[in-house]
């Protein structure tokens, strides 16, 4: 049911992208979380979930020089304009980090 005075009860929120994954490679940039066609990437929550560091970037590649998230931490971006995708790369070699999240998209 509506509730009075809501601009937004018309509007189809397209629902998130959730990922969850081993970076079993080392120095190897995983494109593996995609903005939906149509839409721009908006939010990002992951939380590196270990063993070992990852990096991360959008729209392109990530390097070992990118955001670095250690294993453990947290990570939350808002107001972004994505446009294709979320890269991840293993930053710790001979360990399989595994980052798992929810990247939340809308209108273009």
């Amino acid at each position: 049911m509506p509730i009075e005075g809501d601009k937004k009860q018309n509007v189809l929120t397209p629902p998130p992208t959730p990922f969850n994954l081993p970076l079993a490679v080392a120095g190897t940039a995983q494109d593996v979380v995609l903005v939906p066609v149509g839409k721009k990437g908006r939010s990002l929550s992951l939380i590196n979930d270990g063993p070992g560091d990852i990096a991360l970037g959008f729209d392109a590649a990530a390097t070992i020089s990118g955001t670095l998230i250690q294993e453990g931490e947290r990570y939350w971006e808002v107001d972004l304009q994505l446009a294709t995708k979320v890269s991840f790369i293993n930053v710790t070699a001979l360990a399989t980090p595994t980052v798992r999240g929810v990247l939340w998209s809308g209108p273009a």
